[in-house]
């Protein structure tokens, strides 16, 4: 216990020391340089790893640093310790001028990050960010979700243009494993059933050398039941989730509806069939992509780009073929209510801290990314080197799509953040010539968007003593939740009463109550 304390003391030690000196660097830089200077808290993504140090060789950053003769200086937490250091940054104040964060998920919520004096209102500035108060004035819906319920402007959002951008996962299955078995493309719960039954049955004739598992998911949780959570995999057959949900402006949650039993009961059938993939139960992902590379998976859950694209380019001259699949349904000619689909606002954004002491620049520079110059820069980068304009639309060149040593997306990070997110509007035309590039994926994306998600529980926020009762409640919710899940698929409870009963005695309705409220609240929202 003593060590366990003594290695949690020497990692926030070497946290600050590490902020503490990155600050003293930055503000040596800043005093020797002619140019004001602005800090930038933000992750390094993995697709940006390869090929840059810091953002600030980007080239959309040098084009803002020249275009407002300022020195931009970006901090990266060590990959993997994000939250942690962005913990200990918040504790030991030692602030920069701007954090590119996920806001939904600061405990208690941005509201929250404003009263613990973590970043400042906008709305005062809004008069340096003409751009994107003209995107909000002609996209209400959007600015709706990118403010707090008093209308509080607290970040510079990411915002997903299209609908296309808001749907990139989904079930998949192996076509030509279907082409080998003379089956056709599931449409229902039941004949997805069938196929994975044939899939198993006819194992040697698919892989002779390996077990065949038909069914499994890429995702990145710990626990099977974040997937469904996710994306409504068979469970959108009976128009419910596996969390919280609106239907006809009421907020329920979907183990307490009596379709949950159905869709467990299913899931079930499958395990004890031997149709599920074993290391669903941990989500080991590694595992699982070496089963798919393998040829030992029939159909499972996953990306379109980083699944799809990635096992399509991989196993490329090769008789390896997917075929994106519809949400499966109860009856035939249906389309599933629910699927996975995010919103245009997911909660990444930069926000400017109290101890910025040059507000509007940093509100000039962030507000550039909702100009059409900065649409371009951060979407596609530099005209003539990794985009060029085809009959009025940007269109990425050569030498990002097809790259000798780099992915698309890695070489694209080498102008821009446009494949993971950043203060801009992310454009639908990255979507059609690099996420779904392939046939395939162009396909799949038609099935996946089909579902009109109108049950999807939109970002609503929570006052902070809301949010302090959530976590108090959920956290011990879902820590059974998430056993129970695992209980139930694998056939070692059935006690679906108990089940129910035990999430009422930890106050579920109670969490349904401030989650109908906050609800109620962003519909009133203006």
């Amino acid at each position: 216990m003593f060590a366990r304390r003594m290695s949690k003391v020497i990692i926030w030690l070497v946290v600050i020391a590490f902020l503490s000196s990155m600050f003293i660097f930055y503000n040596v830089a800043s005093a020797q340089s002619s140019k004001p200077v602005l800090t930038i808290f933000t992750w390094m993504d993995p697709k940006a790893a390869p090929v840059l140090k810091n953002y600030r060789e980007m080239a959309v950053y040098q084009t803002i640093m020249k275009k407002f003769k300022v020195d931009l200086q970006f901090i990266h937490p060590a990959m993997g310790s994000e939250n942690e250091q962005f913990n200990i940054m918040v504790a030991s104040r030692q602030l920069p001028d701007i954090i590119d964060w996920h806001w939904f998920a600061y405990p208690g919520g941005p509201q929250k990050a404003i009263m613990d004096n973590v970043i400042i209102k906008l709305n005062p500035y809004m008069q340096y960010a003409p751009n994107l108060k003209k995107y909000f004035d002609t996209h209400p819906d959007i600015k709706k979700m990118a403010t707090t319920d008093d209308g509080t402007i607290y970040m510079f959002p990411f915002i997903r243009e299209d609908k296309i951008n808001c749907t990139f996962y989904g079930p998949m299955i192996r076509k030509d494993w279907l082409e080998k078995l003379n089956l056709t493309v599931p449409e229902t719960v039941d004949e997805w059933y069938k196929m994975l039954l044939a899939i198993k049955k006819n194992a040697s004739k698919l892989n002779s050398k390996m077990p065949v598992y038909p069914f499994s998911a890429d995702y990145w949780s710990a626990n099977p039941r974040g997937v469904f959570d996710y994306c409504s995999f068979l469970v959108g057959a009976w128009g419910i989730k596996t969390d919280f949900y609106v239907d006809k402006n009421r907020v329920k949650f979907g183990p307490l509806q009596p379709e949950f039993k159905q869709f467990m009961s299913v899931l079930q059938k499958w395990w004890k069939d031997g149709l599920i993939d074993p290391d669903l139960l941990t989500m080991n992902r590694q595992a699982i992509q070496a089963k798919i590379m393998n040829d030992q998976i029939g159909a499972w859950l996953g990306l379109l780009g980083g699944t799809m694209g990635k096992f399509l380019q991989a196993k490329k001259g090769t008789e390896f073929d997917l075929v994106g699949a519809p949400y499966p349904t109860l009856k035939k000619g249906q389309v599933a209510e629910l699927g996975q689909r995010d919103f245009p606002i997911n909660g990444d954004g930069m926000a400017i801290t109290p101890k910025c002491k040059n507000v509007q620049l940093a509100v000039k520079i962030l507000d550039w990314g909702y100009s059409k110059e900065g649409y371009l820069a951060y979407n596609f980068g530099v005209e003539g080197r990794s985009y060029v304009m085809k009959n009025g639309i940007p269109t990425y060149t050569e030498a990002i799509l097809n790259h000798s040593k780099l992915s698309a997306m890695e070489a694209i990070a080498q102008y821009g953040r446009v494949s993971w997110s950043g203060p801009f509007v992310q454009s639908k035309y990255y979507v059609n010539q690099m996420v779904a590039m392939l046939p395939q994926q162009k396909d799949a994306l038609k099935e996946w968007t089909k579902p009109d998600n109108s049950k999807l529980l939109p970002p609503i926020t929570f006052t902070p003593d809301e949010a302090a009762k959530i976590s108090n409640i959920m956290n011990t919710v879902n820590t059974y939740y998430n056993e129970m899940f695992v209980k139930l698929l694998t056939g070692k409870s059935n006690d679906m009463n108990g089940f129910v009963n035990t999430l009422k005695r930890m106050r579920i309705d109670e969490a349904l109550k401030i989650y109908q409220t906050a609800y109620e609240r962003f519909m009133k929202k203006k």
